[in-house]
């Protein structure tokens, strides 16, 4: 990268069954004045015509299919290494229910670019139908909200940004290791910036690069779906307190516990079979503790996290457009 020249981007779409979603997100992308990007389409072995959407209407997206639901850190880690053989410096992991307002890839590049100690960098996030910051930004960012509003381009040092759309840099996933693939789904963005953080490096929030989320695309009409997710926010959550490494394990058992007590006192009165929710939950985690505590000791230790799960074989993926070089508003 020359010295004024803002780096490569390879964004990468994690797609199961989104067609509906995936025009929009294509064309705010195509969209943003940013030549320096590539789209790649990380598929988990949809079953709609998500694939031959893209194929036939955006040619300047390179599709990566895995064979079967790899979830997302899986998906991500195996399709990483791709973007980075076509050069790009940093990866955008991107849900397919997003939407970029104009300048959103260049503020987030030019992010980049100021500080070298940067390894993270997250958009500021609108409702999806108004002008409002979104329920995200309320609930975990509020300091950075008049920030967002004046379109400031000073990053904001944070714990963790939203994985529906996380730019990292190479270095960094290089330094901290792929995502961890125990947590498979939910709260593994949030485990990545914590161990990004625990090796020096910054997680920033860019606030003049607008985002918006429309979250819950992938389970919003499907119950099944719905429990799946339900779950794996509570399983996930508890193994991201369990395995804290900048705490010892003995306190975050402590404030593991501490945490199902609050739940429970919330949910007995009102909800008594959300309260067996937890309860079965949290038993599920104790039957896994001797793994979360291993993921406790490779977190303490700075150690990498395997791309796939332990005694899962390597995986082929299909690169189903890999002659496709094309950047954002160039057809291939």
């Amino acid at each position: 990268m020359r010295k004024n020249e803002l780096p490569s981007i390879g964004v990468l779409i994690l797609n199961r069954n989104g067609r509906e979603w995936l025009s929009p997100l294509y064309d705010s992308l195509l969209a943003q004045d940013y030549k320096n990007a590539r789209l790649y389409l990380v598929d988990n072995a949809s079953e709609d015509d998500s694939v031959e959407l893209t194929l036939e209407h955006y040619p300047a997206v390179k599709v990566i299919r895995m064979p079967r639901n790899l979830g997302y850190c899986m998906a991500y880690n195996l399709s990483m290494p791709y973007a980075f053989a076509d050069g790009c410096e940093w990866v955008i992991w991107a849900n397919n229910d997003i939407l970029l307002e104009p300048g959103c890839l260049e503020q987030l590049a030019t992010t980049a670019k100021g500080d070298l100690r940067i390894g993270v960098i997250g958009p500021a996030f609108l409702e999806w139908e108004s002008e409002k910051p979104n329920a995200y930004m309320h609930g975990n960012h509020p300091a950075a909200i008049t920030a967002m509003q004046q379109f400031s381009r000073e990053p904001i040092d944070v714990e963790w940004v939203e994985g529906s759309f996380l730019m990292a840099s190479r270095a960094c996933i290089e330094s901290v290791g792929p995502l961890d693939p125990y947590l498979f789904f939910y709260w593994e963005e949030t485990d990545f910036c914590r161990r990004a953080r625990y090796k020096g490096w910054r997680v920033v929030l860019a606030p003049a690069a607008i985002a918006r989320h429309h979250a819950g695309g992938w389970s919003q009409d499907n119950e099944d779906n719905k429990q799946t997710a339900n779950r794996l926010q509570s399983r996930n959550y508890y193994i991201y307190k369990l395995a804290d490494p900048f705490a010892s394990f003995s306190r975050n058992i402590l404030n593991s516990l501490h945490l199902l007590l609050v739940h429970i006192k919330q949910c007995l009165p009102k909800n008594p079979s959300l309260t067996l929710f937890h309860f079965q939950v949290f038993a599920s985690i104790i039957w896994e503790l001797r793994t979360v505590h291993r993921k406790w000791v490779r977190d303490r230790l700075k150690e990498h996290p395997p791309k796939l799960p332990e005694g899962v074989l390597p995986v082929e993926v299909e690169i189903i457009q890999g002659t496709t070089r094309g950047c954002l508003g160039v057809k291939a």
